[in-house]
């Protein structure tokens, strides 16, 4: 019964996925207008360019590990930290990267803060 329960909420969850978009899609078009939506857009692009670079590999390199150590839960809580702190740390260099990008360009700052600061990491 339990495996039911989540395959529905599974499946609910991939509908509302794809439904979604189709009800904020026209909306946000007719809000934003097409220069909102096209700057919204780039930008957004940008700082997904940065988000992936700060998690590249990490979630591969994760999962084999945990992996390795899957029989010994003290093993696998101090791989589970250690696989945690090096993604903190990558996403703290990504986000330098970022800001020295920010350094270098003007046009669209202020969107591109905004991005960066809602930005999500797709690959967890």
């Amino acid at each position: 019964m339990k495996v039911l329960k989540n395959y529905l909420y599974s499946v609910g969850y991939q509908i509302l996925n794809m439904i979604l978009p189709l009800i904020t899609g026209p909306y946000i078009s007719r809000v934003l207008g097409p220069k909102g939506v096209g700057i919204n857009t780039y930008t957004g692009a940008i700082v997904q360019y940065f988000v992936l670079f700060g998690g590249l590999g990490v979630v591969l390199y994760g999962n084999r590990e945990m992996a390795y150590v899957r029989g010994n839960k003290e093993k696998m809580s101090i791989t589970f930290w250690e696989i945690q702190i090096l993604k903190s740390c990558t996403v703290v260099i990504a986000y330098a990267f970022f800001l020295i990008y920010l350094f270098f360009t003007n046009k669209y700052r202020p969107y591109l803060i905004i991005q960066s600061l809602t930005a999500k990491n797709y690959s967890d």
